[in-house]
């Protein structure tokens, strides 16, 4: 029985130098595929993005990805104010909790937003002012 791309030696059929090349590279680019496949972020979105301000209050929603102790990057946020008075909240949620609330104008800490997890940030303005929401990553 011939194979498409062999060569026919005596008894024995061995596939010709371009059909092996062909292979060859098809399963390095596979592998090369699948490797960054598993070792890139799987984030739909990352950097710095302007929260809706309120009156008294401004902050940025970071989002980026970090090296998490599973070994593969995940995304990670924080909340970063810019502007407070001091009748400003600036909170991290997480699946539904709480993860981060502080009228500082300090940077929150990082929160990991992997897999199960829903982080989002909200500055809430106590003078009135509806509570502001980042996106929902």
């Amino acid at each position: 029985m011939r194979v498409p791309g062999s060569v026919h030696r005596g008894n024995h059929t061995m596939l010709s130098r371009r059909t092996s090349l062909r292979s060859a590279t098809a399963v390095l680019g596979a592998g090369t595929a699948l490797a960054l496949t598993m070792s890139s972020p799987a984030s739909a979105t990352e950097g710095d993005f302007p929260m809706p301000t309120t009156l008294n209050c401004v902050a940025a929603q970071k989002i980026e990805p970090r090296l998490y102790t599973d070994g593969l990057y995940h995304d990670f946020q924080a909340i970063d104010p810019t502007r407070t008075n001091g009748h400003c909240e600036f909170v991290v949620w997480d699946s539904g909790q709480v993860r981060y609330a502080s009228p500082s104008g300090a940077q929150s800490p990082w929160t990991y937003d992997g897999p199960g997890h829903s982080v989002r940030t909200e500055i809430i303005d106590y003078t009135g002012d509806a509570p502001s929401w980042g996106i929902d990553n």
